[in-house]
């Protein structure tokens, strides 16, 4: 990706590195559902809860990627870190908040697809 380019040169910021993170997880997520889904329709039910699994797993796997891609990009700087602990500490400890914000972000989006394909009445 162009953004990943981009990044890589900038100084390190943890906004960034969350952008970058979560473009990364949802596409990687939006190929995975894709590959192992594409074409099947599924009942509402099933159709939200994949939404709230899938929007659960881009939450807390965009912020496990800002943990590595913070750690990548330390590692590739000679002149020390990049990140400080204070703010590695502040990415772990939005791991929680950023799943149950990806899980209703999700099931929002779910809805929001099922009610214009008419699935809600």
């Amino acid at each position: 990706m162009a953004l990943s380019a981009i990044w890589i040169a900038l100084e390190g910021n943890l906004a960034r590195a969350s952008l970058l993170a979560i473009a990364l997880t949802v596409v990687a997520a939006g190929h995975a559902v894709q590959r192992f889904l594409g074409g099947r329709r599924l009942r509402l039910p099933a159709w939200l809860l994949l939404c709230s699994i899938l929007g659960f797993i881009v939450g807390a796997g965009s912020a496990t990627v800002t943990l590595a891609l913070m750690a990548v990009k330390s590692g590739l700087h000679a002149h020390g870190p990049e990140f400080n602990t204070v703010v590695i500490g502040q990415a772990v400890e939005r791991i929680p908040a950023w799943a149950v914000a990806g899980l209703l972000l999700g099931l929002g989006m779910g809805l929001l697809l099922a009610g214009i394909r008419g699935q809600v009445r």
